[in-house]
């Protein structure tokens, strides 16, 4: 992927991924606040209503071989209480889903024992366009 300037990284797609979440709570009456670069578990304080949750970003974008990839990976021993998935296609809108934390560890994919990282959960595309994932799309006001 490419930008103004040259080629997105990683982080640049992550931290923009971070502001977007940012800026989609605010606009749904949930005030947002990004905790520093680094800090461990989450990356966004959000005012719910009912007082601050923790939500962690993932993001990703289309590319050539965006398919073979496992999708949004999240490491379960990092709790918090919701993630939101962000993905940037290349010829139309982003899309989101945002999931409480223990619905994406219930339904993300289940580590097979012989796994390098085992408390690495991943989420796949397919499960966040089915029931009951879907109905987290754009769910910027944090329903349960």
């Amino acid at each position: 992927m490419s930008a103004a300037g040259g080629n997105v990284t990683t982080k640049m797609l992550g931290d923009a991924g971070e502001h977007y979440a940012l800026s989609q709570f605010t606009f749904a009456g949930k005030p947002a606040s990004k905790m520093p670069d680094g800090w461990t578990g989450y990356d966004l304080a959000v005012e719910s209503g009912q007082g601050l949750v923790r939500v962690s970003v993932k993001t990703r974008s289309e590319t050539a071989s965006w398919k073979a990839g496992s999708w949004f990976i999240f490491d379960e021993r990092l709790e918090c209480d919701w993630l939101v998935f962000l993905f940037l296609p290349v010829n139309v809108a982003v899309r989101s889903w945002v999931v409480p934390f223990s619905v994406a560890r219930e339904f993300g994919n289940k580590p097979l024992p012989t796994r390098k990282d085992p408390h690495n959960r991943d989420v796949s595309f397919a499960k966040l366009n089915r029931e009951p994932l879907a109905r987290y799309e754009n769910n910027w006001g944090l329903s349960p």
